[in-house]
Order: C-alpha cells, then sequence, then structure tokens
C-alpha cells in the first residue's frame, strides 16, 4: 500500500506545477532528512478537522465562543503552571524511573524494584514483553526478566508513555471526547518517528521521543478549555481561530515540559516549534516537525481522511527517505500496541 502511496506523490511531483497556495510551509533541504512536504498545511487542516469534529475551517472572522476560548487558554499560559488545575500532575514513581535512566550504572534488577512499586507500570511492563513486537516464544513472568526483555530503550519509551497518556483521557467533556484517543494515537506516532529520525541522524533518541510523546500536552489543554466554554450554540470555525489556538498551544506544551523537568534537549526541541520562521529551527526540531506530519499523514491515511489530490496539493519527497522510515516504524508499532 505504501508503495502505491508513495508512487502517486512521486508521480505528481513530476506532472504538478508546485502548489501556488501562499499558507504553504516549505523548510529548506536537510541533510538525509528530506524536505518538509508541501501538503503539510492542508494535511494538518484535515487533521484538525477531525480533532474538533467539524467541517472546513473558513476564512471568517473570530466568533463569540472562539473569543472567549482564546482569551481563556491564553490566561492559563500567563499563569503559575504548577498550581493551575488543568495542568496535570506527574505520577511520583515515573519521575523517579525516568531519573534511573539517566544513570548508566542503575541496574535491571534496580528498575525491576522501582517499577514493582506501581502496579499499574509492572502491569504495562509485562503486558510489553509479552506483546507481538518482541516476537518471543516463552511467556515472560518476573518483572526483572521483562526489564531484560524489553531493554533500557523500550522501558524509556514506556515510562514516557505511561507519563502522559493518562492525560488524554482524564477528562471527557466534548471537544476531549472528540480530540482525546486522536491526539494520542498521534503522538505516540509521532514519538516514534521522531526517535526513528533521530536515530538515523546518531542524534538523541530518548529526547527525540519524549518531544514527540509530548508534543500534544497544549492541544489537550486547549481542549479542556474548549469544553468549559462551549455551549452548543457555536463552533470553532475560523482559520484565525486554528491559527492562535495552535500558537497557544504549542507554547504551553514547551512550559508544561519545564515544569515537569524534562531533559533540556526534549525542551528545547518543543521550544522551538513555537517559532515561526523554519529558517531558525535546529535539526533536531526539524526532525520532530517532519514527525509530526508524518504521523499526521498516518492517521488520515488509516481513516480515509486524506485530502483529494487537486492542483493544489501535492507531496514532494527527496529521496522520500523519512516518509519510507516513518512506515516502516509505525508498522511495527501496531505489533507493540496490540
Amino acid at each position: 500500500m505504501w508503495i502505491k502511496i508513495k508512487s502517486f506523490f512521486l508521480a505528481r511531483q513530476r506532472r504538478a506545477p508546485r502548489s501556488s497556495v501562499a499558507t504553504a510551509i516549505e523548510l529548506p533541504v536537510v541533510a538525509d532528512e528530506g524536505v518538509k512536504v508541501d501538503a503539510d498545511e492542508r494535511i494538518e487542516q484535515v487533521f484538525m478537522d477531525m480533532l474538533f469534529g467539524v467541517g472546513s475551517a473558513q476564512d471568517v472572522p473570530l466568533n463569540g465562543f472562539e473569543r472567549k476560548a482564546l482569551k481563556a487558554f491564553a490566561a492559563v499560559l500567563d499563569a503559575n503552571l504548577s498550581d493551575n488545575q488543568l495542568v496535570p500532575r506527574l505520577p511520583t514513581v515515573l519521575p523517579r524511573l525516568m531519573s534511573s535512566f539517566r544513570d548508566p550504572t542503575t541496574t535491571s534488577k534496580e528498575m525491576a524494584d522501582l517499577i514493582g512499586r506501581d502496579i499499574m507500570t509492572l502491569s504495562e511492563v509485562i503486558r510489553l514483553a509479552n506483546s507481538p513486537f518482541y516476537r518471543r516464544a516463552i511467556e515472560t513472568r518476573s518483572v526483572e526478566q521483562a526489564v531484560n526483555v524489553i531493554g533500557r530503550i523500550g522501558l524509556q519509551q514506556m515510562v514516557a508513555n505511561l507519563l502522559v497518556r493518562p492525560i488524554f483521557s482524564e477528562r471527557q467533556g466534548h471537544f476531549s471526547a472528540i480530540a482525546g484517543a486522536l491526539l494520542w494515537e498521534q503522538s505516540e506516532k509521532t514519538a516514534v518517528v521522531a526517535a526513528a529520525l533521530a536515530g538515523r541522524g546518531k542524534g538523541d533518541e530518548f529526547s527525540a521521543y519524549l518531544a514527540g510523546i509530548s508534543s500534544n500536552l497544549g492541544l489537550v489543554i486547549g481542549c479542556r478549555i474548549l469544553d468549559n466554554a462551549y455551549d452548543g450554540t457555536q463552533v470553532p470555525s475560523s482559520l484565525l481561530f486554528r491559527t492562535r489556538w495552535l500558537e497557544i498551544a504549542r507554547q504551553l506544551t514547551s512550559r508544561v515540559v519545564r515544569v515537569w523537568d524534562f531533559p533540556d534537549t526534549a525542551c528545547v526541541m518543543l521550544e522551538q516549534l513555537c517559532e515561526s520562521s523554519p529558517a531558525k529551527l535546529a535539526l533536531n526540531t526539524l526532525r520532530l516537525s517532519r514527525a509530526q506530519h508524518l504521523s499526521q499523514f498516518h492517521c488520515l491515511q488509516t481513516r480515509g481522511r486524506l485530502p483529494v489530490p487537486d492542483t493544489h496539493f501535492e507531496m514532494t519527497v527527496a529521496g522520500d527517505s523519512a516518509f519510507v522510515l516513518a512506515m516502516k516504524v509505525l508498522a511495527r508499532l501496531e505489533g507493540r500496541t496490540n
């Protein structure tokens, strides 16, 4: 299937003129990282349609609901995030596990002892060790054996998931119920693709994974804001609202991970995503941005929601290496989550 998709886009690249859409965002060519596709913004808009559960946004003024929501969202950004009910708290054992991963002298037994103190973490470790992803013929029963099967990198990713995943289903207002599962799916896909791109470029895979898994935190908090402001009479329908909403969400994400004391490399990547000029982005952040759009593409493709190709829609691929790598790791992800 992916070969057909790739061939389709390559064929369009050869015969179609470059998109004339003024809002398209293009990034410079980065060695061994490919080019950010011209279709990214189109894909992002369809993805946002799904998040809000509404039709395509229009170039219209902000309505009353949108103005109220944006004002409340900006107020959260300006508040003390460490003492804000909209910003989730972290379970005690998981930050301790995260710290142990940074210490190369931590043994498998010590990690197993920490994991055994939290039933949710323990059950997830056993489940993951026995998933099709690891293709083991013999069932893993002990936590120490599971730790050895998964390995340090696998445990790092699992703990990062456990840190963030509950936040996406914590509240179920109108917009949170629509967006929560989709945002989590896209976050996990962004994380594995970002880690793979970092690994290919000999970068920091764990920081890339952390940045990816937490990249939608601001959007989740934004959905809670929308839940509180929603009275059923108006919906987010303007392009201007979406632009401002995404800007605030990115800034909020970068502040939350600082409050959570995430590694500096992950924090910097998320902070740089707030930059308006792509030319200012470092290579690590370019990879993260690419991973976000590839994961959005995959989420839309699996739901049959990709935009219909026309003269204003093309996907540019430079060797298409990032696309091929992303589809490969996302196929493997299915074996880890099943």
